[in-house]
């Protein structure tokens, strides 16, 4: 396997790792940037050998793996040091009769290859005619000379799926932590009932059905899965106004933190961090509780000033990345219905549990599956929550006294106009591109349901 690099920067800590499908290459990570995060693109099954050691300089590797490139990834990366794998149009099992290609047509196509027939797949990946045309330039040109060598690499991913395939514990996949897979209902390359049935083995895995061909846009599906922070920060800034006034959900979520706060006996007058403040929503409710004497806020929009501390301090930031970066320490961590646009959660908490001085507290509010769940049809790929199980375990690698208190707040509307104006006022749309929610699309809509999860945990004693 080969692997190029098409977007780098000198501090980032992150890669987008695409493992593309057969017969494309680098050229699939052209127009996948995002601020923050390296790009890398896999490709050429020549081989199935790929030295990861690459790997190494990231903390987050978020992994989409398109068509073959799904089994190729599988059968090539340490689960370990994968954040999240998303699979496209493709499955640990590249030819099976029930959960991949099925074998008379794969073997077809790698006995039978000419320069005339891979133009014909590369069409019938595609939609339509018109689609191909404008996706050529996203397709390696290929001579009689090259065939030889493709077709060889169907040979090879043949081979090694063989040969996966008699482990006794079906471990070829690595075990990787596959959170998500979609599915193109037009997929004429892999069937995509045979893809329905290969990921509901995974009950961890969710499946996404896409109204697409087999080659799809995957850039637009990692800046579905990635929140770019700026975007995010002009979502809430153009909501500053109103964000208090139609926040319902968040002002509940925001009280019912503050009481679980109070409850685990915090230390006053202390230092205090809160990540994500935004409006103040929370910092409200818990300011008479804590009464700090040096207060620290960070958020990715302006903030404040809050004044509920004799010393403040204000960063406009990414908080995921800044607290990376840190020194300081602080008796209590906070906040409230932010961490959901985090790429790295297990990390966040890792880093927060370093932060915080012996014994400090931290205490946060996010979401779990299911949230604004009516939204979910309308919005081509919804934010990925984690489960509060995922949660509990997290915190438990690095706190005590842990709870994860799960909710449920739903609010009720009189008209599908006041839905979108809530999301509106709120900038709380989530992934759904500007302008892709309508009013027309959401006529049915009355009611919101919101699922916050609380969770508090102490910092564990050095031993």
């Amino acid at each position: 396997m080969k692997i190029d690099f098409t977007h780098t920067g000198p501090d980032n800590s992150r890669l987008i790792l695409i493992f593309t499908g057969w017969s494309t290459g680098p050229e699939t990570g052209d127009c996948i940037s995002l601020p923050g995060w390296d790009t890398a693109v896999v490709h050429d099954y020549s081989d199935m050998t790929l030295d990861t050691s690459f790997l190494d300089r990231y903390y987050t590797v978020y992994l989409f793996a398109w068509s073959l490139g799904v089994f190729a990834a599988a059968n090539s990366l340490p689960h370990q040091r994968i954040t999240a794998a998303f699979a496209i149009n493709g499955t640990t099992d590249p030819v099976d009769n029930s959960f991949g290609i099925p074998a008379a047509v794969y073997d077809g196509t790698a006995s039978g290859l000419t320069v005339r027939n891979l133009t014909k797949f590369r069409m019938r990946m595609m939609s339509d005619r018109t689609a191909y045309d404008n996706a050529s330039h996203l397709f390696p040109p290929v001579t009689e000379s090259d065939i030889a060598g493709l077709s060889r690499q169907l040979v090879v991913i043949r081979q090694a799926h063989r040969n996966a395939c008699v482990c006794p514990d079906n471990s070829y996949d690595g075990g990787l932590p596959w959170t998500r897979a979609y599915i193109s209902s037009h997929d004429r390359i892999f069937p995509p009932e045979n893809q329905k049935k290969a990921w509901k083995r995974d009950p961890d895995v969710e499946t996404i059905l896409l109204d697409e061909a087999h080659r799809v846009d995957i850039g637009r599906i990692v800046r579905s899965v990635i929140s770019d922070p700026s975007k995010v920060s002009r979502q809430f800034t153009k909501a500053s106004g109103s964000y208090d006034t139609h926040a319902i959900a968040q002002y509940s979520a925001a009280m019912k933190l503050a009481g679980l706060l109070e409850a685990g006996q915090p230390r006053r007058h202390g230092r205090i961090l809160e990540i994500g403040c935004g409006t103040g929503l929370f910092t409200r409710e818990y300011a008479p509780l804590l009464e700090p004497s040096q207060a620290t806020f960070v958020d990715i929009t302006e903030t404040g000033p809050f004044r509920i501390a004799p010393k403040e301090e204000y960063v406009i930031e990414d908080a995921e990345r800044w607290i990376c970066r840190q020194t300081e320490q602080w008796d209590v961590i906070l906040s409230a219905s932010a961490i959901q646009w985090f790429a790295d959660i297990p990390r966040f908490l890792a880093e927060c549990n370093r932060r915080l001085a012996p014994g400090g507290i931290l205490a946060i509010s996010t979401f779990v599956p299911g949230n604004m769940e009516e939204l979910d049809e309308l919005r081509p790929s919804p934010l990925i929550y984690p489960k509060a199980t995922q949660l509990r375990e997290w915190m438990s690698r690095h706190f005590t006294e842990v709870q994860v208190v799960e909710d449920s707040i739903r609010v009720e509307f009189k008209s599908a106009r006041e839905v979108l104006m809530h999301l509106k006022h709120t900038g709380v749309a989530g992934s759904a591109p500007s302008g892709s929610l309508q009013m027309s699309d959401m006529s049915h809509l009355r009611s919101l349901t919101y699922r916050p999860v609380y969770v508090f945990g102490r910092k564990r004693p050095s031993i």
